[in-house]
């Protein structure tokens, strides 16, 4: 993606484009990851205490004891008793996840072991951060890329557009939210694998991923055999389940 950006800087404006463009795209190294209070409140989620879930915050704490975290992440309930699904926000340093408690209800002490692992992973390995980071790089080729169109369009008249550097720059934003989509593809295969590290437990994650399945597609997990198809697989922020299933079960034997 920063290849992709660069190009799209230099055909803008040559070697200074290209650092423009790269100065540009990148965020703020020193902002926060996630605004906290924001999104927590768009969730209407409200924060969990210790002593209303002890077995929950016990998962909690041995599970990012292993992943050497130093803080442990806050847990909000979204108030959807009709919802199974669970995120991360922030990084090590300082992190929230969300559970839905319809996941809360219906998932077993294993199976929500798994997911707080997951999630974990996530935090430790700043999959939120590194998002953030393919997010910025995309509007910053999109924007660099649409500057480059209206350069070329306004040349047109009296000489010949270089019809190559104009394909490039159609195609840019497009090859840009394939690399993006491919990077969080990996980076759930990653959080996969360091929850599997946590825990030891490839069944319990492997139970909660075919919980969520049916509780979203409506039918089970495909079984670890199955293929996903090429070109339906590239337009995934997720892996399939029975990518996920096949690699943790690859991974654990």
């Amino acid at each position: 993606m920063t290849l992709l950006l660069a190009m799209c800087g230099w055909i803008v404006g040559g070697t200074e484009g290209l650092h423009q463009a790269l100065t540009g795209g990148a965020p703020r190294p020193n902002g926060p990851a996630v605004a906290h209070e924001t999104i927590l409140r768009s969730f209407g989620a409200r924060l969990l205490r210790p002593a209303e879930f002890p077995g929950l915050f016990s998962i909690l704490a041995d599970v990012c004891h292993r992943a050497r975290l130093a803080r442990l992440p806050d847990i909000y309930c979204v108030p959807a008793p009709g919802d199974m699904n669970a995120y991360a926000l922030g990084g090590p340093e300082g992190a929230a996840i969300i559970l839905t408690e319809g996941l809360l209800r219906r998932m077993t002490r294993n199976e929500i072991a798994g997911i707080l692992a997951h999630e974990v992973a996530h935090i430790h390995n700043n999959d939120i951060w590194t998002m953030s980071w393919a997010a910025a790089l995309h509007r910053a080729i999109e924007w660099t890329s649409l500057t480059g169109l209206v350069l070329l369009q306004a040349q047109r008249s009296g000489m010949a557009v270089n019809q190559p550097l104009a394909a490039l720059l159609h195609a840019a934003p497009s090859i840009a939210q394939l690399l993006r989509l491919a990077l969080s593809r990996t980076r759930e295969l990653d959080a996969d694998a360091t929850a599997l590290e946590l825990t030891g437990d490839s069944q319990g994650l492997i139970a909660a991923l075919d919980k969520l399945e049916r509780h979203h597609a409506g039918f089970p997990a495909p079984g670890a055999a199955s293929r996903d198809d090429g070109a339906t697989r590239l337009l995934r922020s997720h892996p399939a389940t029975s990518e996920r299933v096949r690699t943790l079960l690859d991974l654990a034997y």
